[in-house]
């Protein structure tokens, strides 16, 4: 029996990945919630082509277009409306399961097992490599991703690429800070939820792997990703002032943000 857990997809451009989850889910018997920041004509078709073969499995899609671009953030928070299960699981439309038979199952269980309120898998890039085991967040604004000889320091948080959260623990902590639109909104969180429970209880699920292709949205949007980290990471600063102090390096690293903005806008001229 599947567990009881809603799919919360946030997509915008990348129509095969949009393509691949769908079709993915749709004998699973979950509730998968998949809001559209750029609707077309071909979405809802889709959608209604599986609906039926969605609850021929106790399952059930559901397809919220929007009017205007939300953002990351507040696209999974507008989900939310819409959950009952007591598991979410946040995804990228650039994510593909591994073909191990039940990965989402094994990733709840995982969580449960260790009494955690948030897990994630272990993300592999495109070429198999492994991307990370968490990360951590340096104290003059950057991260630093955590790789498995180096795991002993601890992690500051996971990517919300793939990530399994405990309803009410995200319910409570309110969503995702909509201020930060996409990018960092997941660090703010985990900052959050440190804060929240004083203990460390999220972790990579090593034994559960999902591939991550990177920037198959990102690569669409220009200059954004690269103004949102410049700003996003003073809204941390200022959130956050325990975790990230003002320095000389903080400030040589807003000015390497600037300057990927400024490369970024000459690229896109």
């Amino acid at each position: 029996m599947a567990p009881k857990i809603s799919i919360i997809v946030s997509t915008y451009t990348n129509i095969n990945g949009f393509k691949y989850l769908l079709k993915y889910f749709e004998n699973k018997g979950y509730e998968v919630i998949f809001v559209d920041n750029m609707p077309d004509k071909d979405k809802p078709y889709l959608v209604h082509k599986v609906r039926k073969v969605y609850k021929n499995h106790r399952g059930e899609v559901m397809y919220l277009p929007q009017k205007k671009n939300l953002g990351f953030a507040a696209a999974i928070n507008h989900a939310m409306r819409y959950v009952k299960t007591p598991w979410i699981l946040i995804l990228n439309d650039d994510v593909e399961f591994d073909k191990v038979d039940g990965p989402i199952e094994k990733l709840v269980k995982y969580a449960k097992r260790n009494k955690l309120a948030a897990a994630a898998p272990l993300l592999q890039n495109s070429d198999g490599s492994i991307e990370n085991y968490g990360y951590r967040i340096l104290p003059y604004g950057r991260i630093e991703l955590v790789r498995k000889d180096d795991k002993s320091g601890g992690i500051d948080g996971l990517t919300a690429a793939c990530l399994l959260v405990d309803t009410k623990m995200f319910r409570k902590l309110k969503g995702f800070d909509e201020k930060f639109f996409a990018y960092l909104e997941d660090v703010d969180l985990f900052l959050r939820l440190k804060k929240m429970t004083s203990t460390v209880n999220f972790n990579v699920a090593e034994e559960v792997v999902v591939y991550h292709h990177h920037m198959k949205t990102s690569d669409r949007m220009g200059t954004l990703k690269s103004r949102l980290n410049m700003i996003n990471w003073w809204r941390v600063f200022f959130k956050h002032p325990d975790k990230i102090k003002f320095s000389l390096k903080f400030l040589v690293e807003r000015i390497r943000n600037v300057n990927g903005y400024l490369k970024a806008s000459i690229k896109n001229m």
